[in-house]
């Protein structure tokens, strides 16, 4: 064969190639992606499906549409201690814990001996404040003894001055002492006394973190102890910075927990953060709930439904029009001439198969409902 054959075989071959695969795509009807006009290339965002073709019954648009906003704003959230009754116990010294006196799950009363702790830090303190003590008493017979010279003109007023200083100074590390001793409950003179942390409310002990025998220290980050009064808890929970004109202080909530089924827990909304997040963009919501029973768990993750004002509206769609990459929300918008496009948006948590739409749409525009998800493999795979 000529070299002048040999390319025209290699021509004839790749034209039967590009038809025969034109050929097969239209044989199966699958979606086109549109032609790009020249010099535009097409956007990886978008398909383009022709009229009549079969894959148009298997997808259904929607006009999205505002609504009245819902009595209730459901938000995420999770159980936690109620801070303002919760005390955590630290060593106020290094030494080691001789006595645990309670265990995980007791109540305790307030002013209840928890831990006795031992140091040689205990024994050094009372040294220091027995020696103030000496110092204080010698210091007081030299300022009698210099206002008596000074009666007589045997002193100098600097001498008496100088005597006087020394008597305030030793008064004052005297009360240092005595004060540091009294932070750790020790107020007699005993090298053998020990420290007993006690609890400052009454509670439940949720946390210990403390053996009989260990070695403590006043700088470790971990608490001894966790005391929290069960009674009532906080509930935290996120509201997107939207939504922050739905939510009130004082506002009633209802708290639902995957652990009680049916059951409900009413609150109040007792604090509202003033910072956004710049991640979630959401701001934390503190309940304060009513626990009488100890139904709530700590760490239980938690739906708060607030009671919101009336009047707004709000844009909603079908939860099965959006999708999820794993990163954020996206729907995927119709267009004219058959052009679909995917759109990144801000969606609310799911409401009885249904999410509020915080950014990314407006309304009367067209959105896929049903067949959201083939056409999102479509254009990914495209």
């Amino acid at each position: 064969m000529t070299a002048h054959e040999t390319i025209t075989a290699s021509r004839w071959t790749a034209w039967a190639s590009a038809l025969l695969a034109v050929s097969w795509f239209g044989c199966k009807g699958e979606p086109r992606v549109a032609e790009s006009s020249p010099g535009r290339a097409q956007a990886s965002d978008t398909i383009q499906i022709e009229a009549g073709s079969p894959r148009l019954s298997f997808i259904k648009v929607e006009t999205a549409s505002e609504a009245e906003s819902p009595a209730l704003v459901p938000l995420p959230g999770r159980v936690t201690y109620d801070e303002d009754r919760t005390q955590r116990f630290a060593s106020p010294i290094d030494g080691r814990a001789v006595s645990v006196l309670v265990k995980l799950g007791d109540h305790v009363r307030a002013g209840q001996a928890l831990i006795e702790l031992t140091s040689p830090k205990v024994g050094e303190l009372q040294a220091a404040a027995q020696k103030a003590s000496e110092d204080l008493n010698v210091a007081h017979k030299s300022v009698d003894r210099a206002n008596r010279l000074k009666a007589d003109g045997a002193i100098s007023d600097k001498d008496v001055a100088q005597i006087e200083a020394d008597f305030k100074n030793a008064r004052s590390e005297l009360a240092r002492a005595t004060a540091h001793l009294r932070a750790l409950g020790v107020l007699a003179v005993d090298p053998t006394v020990s420290v007993a942390l006690r609890s400052q409310l009454s509670g439940t002990v949720v946390e210990r973190n403390v053996l009989r025998g260990q070695e403590v220290r006043a700088d470790a980050a971990t608490p001894l102890l966790t005391l929290t009064d069960l009674d009532r808890v906080w509930v935290l929970a996120d509201v997107y910075e939207q939504d922050l004109d739905l939510v009130g202080k004082g506002a009633p909530v209802t708290v639902r927990v995957p652990a009680y089924a049916g059951r409900t827990f009413p609150g109040r909304v007792d604090h509202i953060g003033d910072v956004v997040d710049p991640v979630s963009r959401t701001v934390k919501v503190r309940c304060v709930v009513p626990n009488p029973d100890h139904a709530l768990k700590p760490e239980m993750f938690a739906r708060v439904e607030v009671a919101a004002d009336q009047g707004r509206r709000v844009l909603v769609l079908p939860s099965r029009a959006v999708l999820n990459d794993g990163e954020r929300a996206k729907i995927i918008v119709a267009m004219e001439g058959g052009i679909f496009r995917e759109r990144r948006v801000e969606v609310g948590p799911d409401v009885d198969g249904h999410v509020r739409i915080l950014s990314g749409l407006r309304p009367g525009e067209r959105v896929v409902t049903d067949g959201a998800l083939f056409l999102d493999q479509d254009i990914r795979h495209q």
